[in-house]
């Protein structure tokens, strides 16, 4: 049986009011919150598995947090399957991997998908993602961003394949989301351990695709700080 849902996966909320809208402005503050706090600015967005709706909570987050006058960028670093330029009705035949080919300026990359808020879409498929993400040149064109944007979101493959350790060493900080009911305590712990081990500071974790209520189709957020 398909339950249906108020907001499908991979769209881009633009309502005001709701539940959801009301859950991600809480998650917003507490992230402005803690990065102000902590001096961060570049977060990847990483889960434990694949399917958890990273992808949807990293382009409403970044929505949001630009409608609050944040210069934001988003990053789709996912390499193996990346859903970025999706919900933003983007074409993706160039990006993020033609930059680290050389094929592309960073200009080029960086498309505005809407007031304060920009994307670089992760390009055509490579057959060799983890080398791609460790050149010189992608630490590079992260830093380079830093001096024009307030936030930069890098959406990461699970957090267990080592493009999200490369990723994640470029970054001040990291958000692991969880799909509620369906993510094991002994996953998150695991997901948690991963990024300690390699030095990857977390600023917290989002449970996804909780149900408001019994018998209740919408889905919404929430943070919980790690």
């Amino acid at each position: 049986m398909v339950i249906k849902k108020q907001y499908s996966e991979r769209q881009l909320i633009k309502k005001e009011k709701g539940v959801i809208p009301e859950q991600i402005r809480n998650i917003r503050t507490n992230i402005q919150y803690l990065a102000d706090k902590r001096n961060l600015k570049v977060i990847m967005v990483t889960s434990c598995r694949q399917g958890e709706g990273k992808s949807s909570a990293i382009v409403n987050l970044a929505y949001f947090m630009a409608k609050n006058n944040k210069k934001v960028l988003v990053i789709d670093s996912d390499l193996r399957l990346p859903t970025i330029h999706k919900p933003f009705q983007l074409q993706n035949f160039s990006g993020l991997t033609d930059f680290l080919n050389e094929l592309m300026d960073e200009k080029e990359t960086i498309q505005q998908v809407a007031e304060n808020l920009d994307v670089v879409t992760s390009g055509p498929l490579p057959y060799n993602p983890t080398e791609l993400l460790s050149k010189k040149r992608f630490k590079t064109f992260i830093d380079t961003q830093r001096v024009d944007y307030d936030f930069i979101f890098v959406d990461a493959p699970p957090s267990g394949l080592a493009d999200s350790k490369i990723i994640g060493s470029v970054c001040d900080s990291t958000i692991i989301v969880v799909e509620n009911g369906k993510t094991t305590k002994n996953q998150l712990k695991t997901c948690i351990d991963t990024c300690k081990m390699q030095n990857i500071d977390i600023i917290g974790v989002i449970r996804n695709k909780i149900r408001k209520k019994k018998h209740d189709s919408n889905y919404y957020y929430n943070y919980v700080k790690e």
